[in-house]
């Protein structure tokens, strides 16, 4: 009996672990904002955190089975999941406001896991 009481806790408490990112994602403030010109130098700080990257989208890739993506200037990737509807809403050229929590941080290759687009009419400072 104590056995399965102590299974049920242990899959209720990583359901909710898992959860806890998705309502940082929502609601929580980023770490920092950034340009997509600068997260590559400046971004390695906040490996792990919620940041901001405003940026232009040169690609979107809707069917990836990683999940939906929207991908930016130098080298960055914002994985939306499964919010394909939110990736096929933007188009190449546009300028967007992704926050997201920085899983890599190299030149040409950031990641940005799980992502979401962000109201562009929100309070933006980027960091320099």
């Amino acid at each position: 009996m104590t056995r399965t009481i102590s299974g049920a806790s242990l899959v209720v408490l990583l359901a909710l672990c898992a959860g806890c990112q998705s309502y940082q994602l929502d609601y929580g403030e980023p770490a920092a904002q950034f340009l997509e010109a600068d997260v590559a130098t400046s971004g390695k700080n906040y490996l792990g955190q919620k940041i901001t990257v405003k940026g232009t989208v040169t690609r979107v890739d809707a069917d990836n089975r990683q999940g939906a993506s929207i991908h930016l200037e130098n080298g960055i990737r914002c994985n939306l999941g499964k919010f394909k509807a939110m990736v096929e809403s933007t188009q190449p050229g546009e300028t967007v406001f992704v926050d997201g929590f920085l899983r890599r941080c190299t030149d040409g290759d950031i990641l940005l896991e799980p992502a979401i687009l962000r109201d562009p009419s929100a309070p933006f400072s980027a960091q320099q």
